[in-house]
């Protein structure tokens, strides 16, 4: 399993409905995408980055065959006008503490 983290400040003036449009439309690709378990959003409490979206995978191959895919290439060329300080990391499990812990 693999998580795949973007995060990113709203450029300032932005029209936050078409904003919010292209952000629905890439969630509701990546709930019809093959490999994919869940996805969460956060907003900073401290300020920047802004926005942290973070989507979970089966694998590597499960987002890579996603993020290939000509909609999400086009999704992704509409992001820069409405972002700034774009970050794109892709997390896997640890080898120490590869599952959850909770009390």
């Amino acid at each position: 399993m693999i998580e795949v983290t973007f995060t990113y400040d709203l450029r300032p003036n932005i029209n936050k409905d078409k904003y919010i449009e292209l952000v629905k439309r890439a969630t509701a690709m990546m709930l019809m995408a093959d490999g994919f378990i869940e996805f969460r959003a956060h907003r900073n409490m401290l300020g920047s980055p802004h926005v942290r979206r973070t989507s979970v995978w089966d694998s590597l191959s499960h987002w890579a065959e996603f993020a290939q895919k000509p909609d999400f290439q086009d999704i992704n060329s509409e992001f820069p006008f409405f972002v700034i300080n774009l970050d794109v990391q892709i997390w896997g499990p640890s080898p120490i503490t590869p599952e959850t812990i909770k009390p």
